[in-house]
C-alpha cells in the first residue's frame, strides 16, 4: 500500500526484468508463471534501434513471495 493524500491505496508496476550471466539460472529455479516476486538490482534506461525508450530492471537477486 501506498499513501496519498492521507489515504491508502494499492499501486502496481509492470516492467521488464532482465537476468544475465552465469550465475542467472539459479535465480530462476523456483519461480512459476504468475506468481509475485521480489527482485532487487538496477534501473536502466534503454532505447530500442526504432526510438522507442524504456526503464529496464536487470536483476541482482529474485525470490518467490509468499
Amino acid at each position: 500500500m501506498q499513501q496519498e493524500a492521507g489515504l491508502n491505496r494499492p499501486v502496481y508496476c509492470r516492467i521488464q526484468v532482465v537476468v544475465s550471466g552465469q550465475q542467472s539460472q539459479p535465480l530462476l529455479d523456483n519461480l512459476d508463471s504468475g506468481h509475485a516476486i521480489k527482485v532487487a538490482g538496477f534501473l536502466a534506461w534503454q532505447q530500442s534501434r526504432n526510438g522507442q525508450s524504456r526503464l529496464i530492471l536487470h536483476a541482482d537477486s529474485i525470490e518467490p513471495i509468499s
